[in-house]
């Protein structure tokens, strides 16, 4: 947030959940929210994904931005799914004027980043029109291997082509890098890898790896700090009936991690119907073929540079 100290580059899970928001008793400890995750580098503001999670995390923004500061602000979406984008139109920054938006996210079906979002929060979908908000609000659609980044001291992003031939990691200045892959059907998803001071993240959800993973992937995975991975079946229901969704299993999650030397995976994009002692088993299970995992809850943080 904005009083957040520039050293730190912090991850904060504000939605877990796949598919659908599930509230409710069974889902207290892991969260029910979908999928939404803050990053705090060198005093900007990421977001990934805008499901309900995004809904409390608005309201957390406005709280600690002062009134006379603006609020600077970068959306990072993967895919149009619903569960990715339910939270959009209850983001209360975007009812502020203070608010500058810059929202990225890929071309699906011929369809820019801008013609899927627009017509969420505009009628007949929605009371209010988002053209008609007080909040600046820029839409950047953007492809396979991009990188979004900030020059010292601005606030606008700056996107531009080859990723996959920059050299090293950033040093003062966050970026952000891009992968598409069509692992997750029908259209297909963006992989967001996120560096900043020598650590990276990697947030990877809603992608298949049925066939195994390509190796350019894991070539953008390799040596992550944290990988933030979709884990959505255990083995059984994924071979039972859910091939072909477009989500990995924890085994699927740990192989990846393993291939791609990561320092620690996060299960994320947990299946709706399965509660807190389900996912702790699948954690259990992840453990005995990748040490360093852990199973994403609401509220948790990892700050790399503490």
């Amino acid at each position: 947030m904005a009083n957040v100290e520039e050293s730190h580059f912090l991850i904060r899970f504000w939605g877990v959940r796949g598919s659908y928001p599930t509230p409710g008793p069974h889902t207290l400890r892991h969260g029910g929210n979908t999928s939404c995750v803050e990053i705090q580098a060198g005093g900007h503001t990421l977001i990934f994904d805008a499901g309900s999670g995004i809904i409390g995390l608005g309201s957390a923004l406005l709280q600690h931005t002062e009134p006379q500061a603006s609020c600077d602000v970068a959306l990072f979406i993967t895919h149009g799914h619903g569960d990715h984008l339910i939270g959009f139109p209850f983001f209360s920054p975007l009812f502020d004027a203070r608010t500058n938006l810059h929202l990225f996210g890929p071309q699906l079906a011929g369809h820019k980043i801008e013609d899927l979002i627009v017509p969420l929060m505009s009628p007949p979908y929605f009371p209010v029109d988002v053209r008609q908000l007080p909040s600046r609000r820029t839409f950047h659609t953007i492809v396979d291997d991009q990188c979004i980044s900030w020059s010292r001291d601005e606030s606008e992003p700056g996107v531009t082509p080859g990723a996959r031939t920059a050299s090293g990691r950033s040093a003062d200045e966050p970026r952000v890098l891009t992968r598409f892959t069509t692992s997750h059907p029908l259209n297909g998803a963006i992989i967001y890898r996120i560096e900043y001071k020598g650590r990276a993240v990697v947030y990877a959800t809603d992608v298949e790896w049925s066939n195994g993973v390509e190796q350019e992937l894991l070539d953008f995975i390799e040596e992550a700090d944290v990988l933030i991975h979709d884990a959505q079946y255990t083995t059984t229901d994924y071979q039972k009936e859910k091939q072909g969704f477009g989500h990995s299993t924890v085994l699927m999650a740990t192989e990846v991690a393993r291939l791609a030397h990561v320092k620690e995976l996060i299960l994320f994009h947990h299946e709706p119907t399965y509660d807190d002692n389900q996912l702790d088993m699948m954690e259990a299970e992840a453990r005995v073929h990748f040490v360093r995992t852990r199973s994403a809850c609401e509220g948790m943080e990892i700050d790399l540079l503490a």
